[in-house]
């Protein structure tokens, strides 16, 4: 008799479990319209824009942030993205650098939404959608601020600040992206835009690497970037590859091999869709499509 009320006790935890899972997984499936987060947690969403990026934040507080808008025609996704949290403001648009596959849906995404302040670095690189940009953030005066080293984006319940750029000239266009660093409670991210392993050696250099739980992984998991050293200072517990099909050959296998040898569990949007990460401070939760 004592067995069977064990057994039944375990199964009930089992179904427990599964029901919790199963409702939170089903908070982001696709077919939700609308998605309900608890007073305490965040989300942070790597939107599926194939090989680009594309992240939007859900703070405790209700405010957004938006790191890059993925390529020309991924308007769409970010849209849908921001419907589902019932969202029309987003307190801060970060684009890491002005390559298409970063700022490409931008225009779309200040034409529709109220920005409170907009995050970008100084970089050589032009194209039409980084022109469009500029003249709609003066048109509609939206306060903006330089991406670089030191720079606070916000100090509260959330703190988010950028590491990088550390310099104002670089040699890999790719290396003016802005490098963010977020928490919440006992819980850290890393997004690394397109920074490549020069950009991670600066901050080794000056002991500027700090640990993340989740790091969202230089440059669509290029050869040219997440070298050991860089992940042995992040000891990540999560890595986030945002790609889709290219002919880079992203994500490389030297770099996954490289995350698996670590242990590190690996989600890819190429393979899991979009990928949504809840956290109430104290512990994380990743789901996908």
């Amino acid at each position: 008799m004592k067995f069977k009320k064990t057994s039944l006790l375990w199964l009930i935890i089992v179904l427990l479990i599964s029901f919790g899972v199963t409702k939170f997984q089903d908070r982001f499936d696709p077919r939700v319209q609308s998605i309900q987060l608890a007073p305490e947690e965040m989300a942070v969403v790597y939107l599926d824009t194939g090989n680009s990026d594309a992240i939007l934040i859900h703070f405790p507080n209700q405010k957004t942030m938006l790191i890059d808008t993925g390529k020309p025609d991924d308007f769409d996704t970010i849209d849908r993205a921001m419907k589902r949290f019932q969202k029309d403001t987003i307190d801060y648009a970060v684009i890491s650098h002005q390559h298409d596959d970063h700022i490409g849906s931008f225009p779309e995404v200040l034409k529709k939404y109220r920005i409170g302040t907009v995050y970008m670095p100084v970089s050589p690189i032009s194209n039409p959608q980084t022109k469009e940009s500029m003249a709609l953030i003066e048109e509609k005066n939206i306060p903006l601020v330089e991406a670089k080293a030191g720079v606070v984006i916000c100090d509260g319940e959330v703190k988010a600040e950028f590491l990088s750029p550390l310099y104002s000239h670089y040699g890999d266009a790719n290396d003016y992206s802005g490098v963010v660093y977020l928490t919440y409670g006992n819980k850290s991210f890393l997004f690394m835009g397109d920074a490549t392993t020069n950009v991670e050696n600066d901050l080794l250099s000056k002991n500027a690497v700090p640990h993340a739980d989740v790091l969202k992984v230089g440059h669509h998991g290029s050869k040219g970037a997440t070298s050991k050293n860089f992940l042995n200072a992040v000891t990540p517990e999560y890595a986030i590859i945002t790609t889709g099909e290219n002919d880079y050959g992203h994500p490389t296998k030297k770099v996954l091999d490289l995350l698996s040898a670590k242990g590190i569990k690996t989600y890819r949007s190429d393979f899991h869709g979009t990928i949504a990460i809840i956290t109430d401070g104290k512990t994380l939760t990743v789901t996908h499509e």
